[in-house]
């Protein structure tokens, strides 16, 4: 018998080697599928990096540091100092903002002190003309119960107007929900200037310049109605033929002011509201202010012009979105606001050249101060829209780029930084016609694509 000697270590090595290779495609698969994950881990966190770095600057970039150096610099045609620095760890692409800020403009408290005496002038200048209203007719009346008029100068008649005869008249105050009738018969066919006329001749009380005030009692609410306006008189004469009859049935003391950008530069509707309001308080002390586009009909009667006790968007439910709220923080159309929240909040924002950004940019203002939107119901809120082709939208990246700082530049534009010139006034039956200058001052810019210029 032959013994044949076999080496222990090959089937070892051979079986091992066998398991190995039935193992190895399964592992190859995990490897692969944690590598995947891995990566694409990665590539999430880059991403998030990029966007961080695109809308929050870094600690570099906000506060500059000893060595970086201030530059005189004229923008728009406005000298200011801007702060230039290496960043070498800036990416090329990222969208760089930068606010040139005028020093001579007041302060958000010197603002409102301003406001505050041009409405106390405007309250005195009010008392006057009443006064001077009732004086007259005192010596009217004086004149014609006089039997001999030929023998008294105007001295004695001015003093015995104002002895004798003269009286004031007590009125009680307005029902504070007058009696109204609802849902109107909509006439959105367009008008002329003739036809509002006509119709606010035989409505009695009418001063002209487009005011009313009731006679039979003393109104509550005294409104301003702010119109921005440009190239759209059949609109305005349509939207005016139906306004100044509800206006009238609510017993308000109102004055309608239609403010008409000059030239052909791109609309700035923010502008147009703040120079209104800013015109409107050198005429009288309004309690509060409705800003009014000029395409928007009301439907119904009841929906009040009347001062809120908070911010309130009138427009609600419009037929151009089916008669429901497109989003929460709308205030656009037809919006109504106290004279001190008017104030609180800084009025509009004068950046928004073309349509659209200025209303969004009012409802993060009156977040920001911690005010509430009121809203009456849908069912009263109503309002039809002339349909007409829409000025040019401002740019999607400068808008986000401005709504996203809205609350930083709140106290540092609007009403105390609207720069304008009043061209003319002409004050017409149904409104008082303002044609103001904007200019080209509250204008940004990009540079190279890169740098967002923005002038204060």
């Amino acid at each position: 018998m032959i013994r044949i000697r076999v080496p222990l270590v090959r089937p070892l090595v051979r079986c091992t080697f066998k398991r190995i290779l039935r193992v190895l495609p399964s592992v190859l698969l995990l490897l692969f599928v944690f590598s995947l994950i891995f990566v694409t881990l990665m590539q999430i966190a880059v991403i998030h990096s990029h966007r961080r770095n695109h809308f929050f600057p870094t600690r570099h970039d906000a506060v500059p540091s000893s060595n970086a150096t201030l530059r005189p610099t004229t923008v728009l045609g406005v000298p200011s100092l801007s702060v230039t620095k290496a960043l070498p760890h800036r990416r090329p692409d990222t969208l760089r903002v930068e606010a040139f800020l005028d020093k001579t403009a007041p302060t958000l408290e010197g603002n409102v002190a301003i406001v505050k005496n041009m409405v106390n002038c405007a309250r005195v200048r009010r008392i006057l003309d009443n006064l001077g209203t009732e004086v007259s007719k005192a010596r009217v009346r004086v004149l014609k119960g006089m039997k001999n008029k030929t023998a008294i100068n105007g001295i004695n008649a001015k003093k015995n107007c104002c002895s004798v005869g003269f009286k004031w008249q007590r009125r009680k105050a307005c029902t504070r929900v007058p009696p109204l009738g609802g849902r109107l018969r909509l006439d959105v066919s367009l008008h002329n200037r003739t036809d509002v006329e006509e119709l606010l001749r035989r409505s009695p009380y009418l001063r002209g310049r487009g005011s009313w005030t009731p006679r039979d009692c003393v109104p509550q609410h005294r409104v301003a109605l702010i119109i921005p306006y440009r190239d759209r008189l059949e609109h305005l004469s349509t939207l005016l033929y139906t306004l100044h009859p509800l206006l009238q049935r609510q017993l308000l003391e109102y004055r309608v002011y239609v403010v008409e950008q000059y030239g052909n530069e791109t609309f700035n509707k923010g502008v147009l509201m703040n120079a209104g309001v800013r015109e409107a308080l050198r005429d009288n002390d309004f309690h509060c202010f409705v800003f009014h586009d000029v395409d928007m009909i009301p439907e119904d009667d009841r929906n009040l012009y009347s001062c809120p006790e908070m911010p309130r968007h009138l427009s609600v439910a419009v037929d151009k979105f089916n008669y429901t709220l497109p989003y929460a923080l709308l205030v656009g159309g037809v919006f109504s606001i106290r004279l001190e929240h008017f104030l609180a909040v800084n009025g509009y924002s004068n950046l928004y050249w073309g349509w659209g950004g200025e209303d969004d940019d009012m409802a993060y203002r009156i977040r920001y101060r911690k005010l509430e939107i009121i809203r009456p119901p849908e069912t009263l809120a109503r309002y039809s829209m002339i349909k007409h082709d829409h000025r040019p939208e401002s740019p999607n990246a400068i808008r986000t780029a401005l709504l996203r700082m809205a609350k930083k530049r709140s106290s540092r534009d609007g009403l105390n930084t609207v720069k304008y010139r009043v061209v003319w006034r002409h004050e017409h039956l149904a409104y008082t016609h303002l044609m103001v200058d904007i200019g080209k001052h509250h204008r940004w810019q990009f540079l190279n694509g890169q740098r967002l210029i923005i002038n204060f």
